[in-house]
């Protein structure tokens, strides 16, 4: 059906487009086959004072202008270190958005 064709070709762009501006940026990205989210390892690029996935989250609100997910919230207490490397990009968004960054 045309419909879903258009909608995984525009789906399709907007990974793409966000997997090059995260790469570009210094994140180290793994690229979905499905999905509306990008995960993303974010260490080397803040401060030595950043030290987990909510924390880098709020320094890159704060001094870049860009929101991302922490996942570890999504894991259980016991598991949480598993997803403290890493960061959720969303790229159902638009994609002027993603061109919003403060850097």
């Amino acid at each position: 059906d045309q419909y879903f064709d258009t909608l995984r070709a525009t789906f399709q762009a907007k990974r793409d487009f966000m997997l090059s501006a995260l790469q570009a940026a210094g994140f180290q990205t793994l690229t979905p086959q499905g999905g509306y989210f990008i995960m993303a390892g974010w260490h080397g690029l803040p401060p030595a004072s950043v030290t987990d996935d909510v924390a880098f989250t709020r320094w890159l609100i704060e001094t870049v202008g860009v929101a991302c997910i922490p996942p570890s919230f999504f894991y259980r207490e016991s598991d949480r270190a598993l997803g403290c490397d890493w960061v959720r990009f969303a790229v159902c968004k638009q994609e002027r958005l993603g061109r919003m960054g403060r850097t």
